[in-house]
């Protein structure tokens, strides 16, 4: 088997099983509780969260909520840092998960907008100066793009905002960036940045939400008054525990990148029509673990599920949507249609694939295109 959508989830390593299994068979006291094993409970929880502030190098005073993944962090960041509010304007890029753009849409008490994409599918930065005003309030841009890849102008943006509206928070969805591309949410201006844990190796189920000293939010689950009282509800601490196993074993020395210009040109040789939609792979615009390629004129599904009689399995774009819609949004805010959106398929790699595999999926996509192309319609 070829596993080349780990941007959709992926295999939980090894360590962080370990951790999650050591803490539901030995560790597994309420951190709430006050003798001295909860107490150890709720170190590991302190370490986990002090081992992300690290890796976003945040800000002074910034501080960590867990939650149950990247979709409730991001709904918590925009539903609950602006529940408070009348009026005002909430500002989301056209590439953002439906875990931010469908949050922003459901504010009843601000309006929204949506921020274009330039055709590289990076956030276009006049179209972003157009909408700003001094009654923005938030701007929400992710990190990377789940389905493009394209890493996203966050300095550039927070540039704009400080201009133009500088008591405006920037959210930052980072669970396709958490860990592979490097981030400095001081150095950045960022108010808060969500993650997720199934994305880096880490089960699903657990996830954070980094809040800046100026980030304030009204809690959307309420209760026992955990996580400071703004996620209520006993800690997923087998979770968290994963979590923290998962940063501290990330192969960071791997180069995907390598791996993945790899794929690139051996798909390239064999299919000299494939087109690439993003950023350049090769530059530092461009994610090290995704790549998407048109393959006109055969349609993406055909050819995923060709692949997956290989055992090769590959994503068309967001797995959040993919059963919803049959030309990605994404795509179509960069101003691809037709064939080239209709045959986009989205390989993502993590650190455990290798330059082998990418030949035998070159190989075999090679040998599907050249069968299936024949069938097309014209």
């Amino acid at each position: 088997m070829i596993y080349l959508d780990n941007s959709a989830t992926t295999r939980v390593s090894e360590a962080a099983a370990k951790a999650a299994l050591d803490c539901m068979t030995e560790g597994y006291f309420n951190p709430s509780a006050l003798y001295p094993p909860a107490l150890e409970a709720e170190r590991r929880m302190q370490a986990c969260r002090q081992a992300i502030l690290r890796e976003v190098r945040a800000p002074e005073k910034s501080q960590v909520i867990f939650t149950s993944g990247g979709t409730e962090a991001d709904n918590l960041a925009a539903l609950g840092g602006l529940s408070g509010l009348r009026g005002g304007v909430a500002l989301y890029s056209a590439g953002e998960h439906p875990a931010v753009r469908e949050a922003c849409q459901a504010l009843r008490n601000v309006e929204t907008a949506e921020i274009p994409l330039a055709p590289d599918g990076r956030v276009s930065l006049p179209g972003l100066e157009a909408l700003l005003t001094p009654e923005t309030r938030l701007i929400c841009v992710m990190q990377v793009n789940n389905e493009t890849g394209a890493v996203m102008p966050l300095a550039e943006i927070a540039a704009l905002r400080d201009r133009v509206c500088p008591d405006a928070l920037l959210h930052v969805d980072g669970v396709q960036g958490f860990l592979r591309v490097p981030f400095d949410m001081k150095a950045v201006g960022a108010d808060s940045y969500a993650l997720s844990g199934h994305k880096i190796h880490a089960p699903k189920g657990v996830g954070a939400l980094v809040l800046g000293p100026r980030a304030r939010v009204t809690p959307r689950q309420v209760g026992g008054g955990q996580e400071r009282a703004l996620r209520s509800g006993t800690e997923n601490t087998p979770g968290i525990a994963a979590l923290l196993a998962a940063i501290e074993h990330y192969p960071r020395e791997r180069d995907t990148r390598a791996v993945k210009l790899a794929l690139l040109n051996a798909v390239r040789a064999g299919i000299p029509d494939a087109v690439v939609n993003g950023p350049d792979p090769a530059s530092a615009l461009s994610a090290p673990h995704i790549l998407n390629l048109s393959l006109p004129p055969v349609r993406s599904e055909t050819m995923l599920h060709a692949l997956e009689g290989d055992q090769i399995y590959v994503g068309l774009g967001s797995a959040c949507s993919s059963h919803k819609q049959k030309v990605s949004r994404v795509l179509r805010a960069m101003g691809i249609s037709g064939q080239r959106a209709e045959s986009a398929i989205r390989f993502s790699l993590c650190p455990d694939n290798t330059a082998e595999e990418m030949t035998i999926a070159a190989a075999a996509l090679g040998r599907h295109y050249a069968l299936l192309k024949k069938y097309v319609r014209r």
